[in-house]
């Protein structure tokens, strides 16, 4: 069936069953529609889902404005006032994926 297959593929691979920081209050990608960012759009499609997947209650957003900007992930801390913010641009979607883990996965 198409259902286990879906599941399947959110249950294996990088982002699967790994569990985020309480201290993560929320996640913001941001490319652009009229920029080459594969990498951010791969991590969107593959990892970013299946961290949604093993994280229900982690808010998770998506911009995708029309006009050109730099590709973007943003993390906020509850603890923190300031959001922790890195460039994406011209990273392959397993490096930002890695580099996401390293700031906000639980330890």
């Amino acid at each position: 069936m198409k259902i286990d297959r879906i599941l399947a593929t959110l249950e294996k691979g990088l982002g699967s069953a790994v569990k985020i920081s309480p201290a993560v209050e929320s996640v913001t990608l941001t490319l652009s529609q009229r920029t080459r960012a594969s990498g951010a759009r791969h991590f969107w499609r593959d990892h970013l889902r299946r961290i949604q997947f093993a994280n229900p209650a982690l808010p998770i957003q998506v911009n995708y404005p029309r006009e050109p900007c730099m590709p973007k992930l943003e993390i906020k801390f509850s603890s923190v006032s300031d959001a922790q913010s890195f460039s994406v641009a011209g990273m392959r979607s397993d490096e930002i994926y890695k580099q996401f883990i390293s700031k906000a996965a639980a330890k």
